[in-house]
Parts: C-alpha cells; structure tokens; sequence
C-alpha cells in the first residue's frame, strides 16, 4: 500500500493498494492549486506521472507498507524542498528504500512534475537479490544527475502512457532499464574517493553546461566557450561532465541530436531538412551520424516503423 495525506490537500490526497488494474488517473483541486495522478500498474512494478501546481507550501506525508524502492525523476519545476529532506531539483533524482515499512515528509510548491517508478516485492528481490549496504543506500537517497539514458528512458515510457495502449512488455524493460543505470550510477559513485575533486558548486556548474549544450544543438560553443561561460576551466568540465553524465560533451551533443532527428523523421520531414535543424550544415554528413547511431539510413525510419506496426498488430 502506498498512501500520500495533506492537510492542506484535505488530507487523504491519494491511496494506492494494489487493487488498481492497468492504468487509472486521480485529480484533485482546491484553492490551494491542483494535482493530477497518473497510475500505471504492472506485476511488482508501478509508475507514477504527478502533475501539481500550487503557490503554497503542500506538506504531504508518503506511508508505505511493502517492500519497495522508489525512484522520483523531477522532470520540470523549480529547485526547492522536496523528498524525505531532499530537494526537488530538475534534472536531478533520488530514491528510497522500504525493507516493508517507510514512512517520510515531502513538501511541494509552484509547478512540478515528478516522474516516480516503484518496485515491489519480487520484482526488487529478483533485480537486487542481495542486501543493500549502507553506503549504497545513502547515495541512492542523495540527489543526484538524471543522465541522458535515463531520461531517454523516462520519456519512451510516458509516450507510451499517453497512448493508452497496453504495452507492459515495453514497460517492464524500461524499467528494469531506470532500475539498471540507477544500480550503476550508485556503483560508480561509491567506487569514487572520498576526495572526488568535484565540489557541490563544480556540480552545479556541469548541470549549466549541460542545459546550454541542449539549448543551442544549432550553433554549439567550443569545449573551451562552454568552460568559460559555466565559469569551469575545459578539464574539469571535460572530466567532470563525463563522471557525472557517464559521456563526453559533444557525445551528449550528439545524443541529442539524433534523437531529435528521428523525432521529426517520424514526422515525415525531409533528410536535408531534418539535417539542417539538427545543425548539420551537409545531409551526407547526417545521413552517416544516423546510420552510426541507429544502424540503419535515416530515409528509412518509416519504413521501419511501419513494419513495427505491423508486427505489434499481429501480436495483439
């Protein structure tokens, strides 16, 4: 059972006991805002979509009675108090684990949407057979980056959400995958020396450089710029942005670009457009990126996704 209460909210704000088949949606306003639950529910594993909006401070208490480890993605929102004392910072996540009884504060306020996956019972004894260790669970409650894959990862479930199909195969991978990078994100961080040499504001500074970088796919700044407009110099941006998001800069660069090319190839725009918009100034040389990154000619997603249909349609 997972239960959230709010005074504010008129207390009993949402209960969850596992009954719940397939999908359901829970809304509520006041005139302390609004809050909208998206509940997707397979075997052992449950995502949650939460939208709220509110200018007040919504204290909010999160009761759960079973076995579980929940990881909450801050998709959008202002940095601010958050989870079981940590922040709700976007582009950031934490998790928490419940041996069968947890019980924790969260305060919410402004616009905030949090994406927050669970696993239960045998789905977690079956992904983490063995005891987490002290260390592992302290990292895994900090706040910490979420990388590229993981909101790549993030994003394919919640389209797939909107399209109210029922795709629990596709969901299930995808979360094993979070649960996955999230296991070597915290393996990677306890293998680290106590003396890291990135500091907080270091931290801080890489997020920056990334959210430029995604800003400006069209016109991209040197390392050196980039380092110079985030107020790092280029080595510590260079291998800090690697320890923190698991990729170079321009490897990130290059992720988005893709991914945003075959976005408006399933469009249906041209190659030389989509090359273009992309900040590829030669199609040839998109068209080559392309086929490295996904393995097959970018003129040929249709085609492929037209065969996926079909293929899911016999399936069905």
């Amino acid at each position: 059972m997972i239960r959230i209460t709010s005074a504010l909210l008129d207390d009993d704000v949402y209960h969850f006991d596992g009954i719940l088949r397939d999908k359901a949606l829970f809304n509520q306003t006041g005139n302390w805002g609004h809050v909208s639950i998206i509940t997707v529910k397979l075997t052992d594993i449950h995502f949650f979509v939460i939208d709220f909006e509110s200018d007040k401070i919504c204290p909010a208490t999160v009761e759960i009675d079973t076995l579980c480890l929940m990881m909450s993605f801050t998709l959008s929102g202002p940095t601010q108090p958050g989870l079981a004392g940590f922040p709700f910072c976007e582009g950031e996540h934490n998790s928490l684990f419940s041996p069968g009884q947890l019980k924790f504060k969260a305060s919410l306020r402004g616009h905030l949407l949090l994406f927050v996956v669970c696993f239960l019972g045998d789905s977690l004894k079956k992904s983490i057979p063995g005891a987490i260790d002290p260390e592992q669970l302290e990292l895994l409650q900090a706040s910490r980056p979420t990388t590229l894959q993981m909101s790549q990862a993030i994003q394919g479930i919640m389209a797939n959400i909107e399209k109210r199909g029922n795709h629990h195969i596709y969901f299930e991978a995808k979360a094993l995958e979070l649960l996955f990078l999230e296991l070597e994100q915290v393996a990677a961080l306890a293998g680290q020396p106590a003396n890291s040499f990135l500091k907080m504001h270091d931290l801080e500074r890489i997020n920056q450089a990334k959210t430029i970088v995604e800003e400006n796919l069209l016109n991209p700044c040197s390392l050196i710029e980039l380092a110079h407009k985030v107020g790092l110099n280029d080595f510590k941006l260079k291998k800090g942005f690697r320890e923190v998001f698991g990729t170079t800069v321009f490897g990130y660069l290059y992720d988005l670009r893709m991914d945003k090319a075959k976005l408006l190839l399933k469009d249906g725009k041209p190659v030389r457009e989509v090359a273009f918009e992309v900040g590829y100034k030669n199609a040839h040389h998109f068209t080559t990126a392309f086929k490295k990154k996904f393995g097959y000619l970018p003129s040929k997603i249709n085609k492929l996704l037209g065969l996926l249909v079909f293929m899911l349609s016999l399936a069905d």
